[in-house]
């Protein structure tokens, strides 16, 4: 049984994290539905997920500053993060059926913990110092 509840917790994540992503076409915009559905999904992603805020922002502390502060000012970040996460996935999932933010837009960027191609070194002043580290 609990196995059984594992796996069925694991095909939901993934499930949300593949609506999540639902691509948009060339000639055409996703309907209000698809959008609606977008958001829940949305929601229940960033609800399920938001821990992972956690040992993220301390790992990004830890590899751009220092191990220190990556432990102590990385985790306290990642903390304030998950639960700020956790809100605005239960906002998403309460909200979904009404057009809010307009258009469906994402309350939070970026969207799911899951998406790194968010610039984070711009929005923390120290993409200099990332990048000099990074060996190519």
């Amino acid at each position: 049984m609990n196995t059984s509840l594992r796996l069925a917790l694991c095909a939901v994540i993934l499930g949300s994290a593949l609506v999540a992503q639902a691509a948009q076409g060339p000639y055409y915009t996703e309907s209000i539905s698809a959008q609606s559905g977008r958001k829940f999904m949305r929601g229940l992603t960033n609800v399920t997920t938001f821990w992972a805020e956690i040992p993220k922002e301390a790992s990004r502390d830890w590899q751009n500053i220092s191990p220190g502060i990556g432990l102590t000012v990385g985790a306290g970040r990642g903390t304030l993060k998950a639960c700020q996460r956790f809100g605005v996935g239960i906002y998403e999932m309460v909200t979904f059926p009404w057009d809010t933010p307009a258009c469906y837009q994402p309350t939070m960027y970026p969207e799911t913990v899951m998406e790194d191609n968010y610039s984070w070194e711009a929005e923390k002043g120290y993409a200099k110092e990332r990048w000099s580290k990074t060996k190519y």
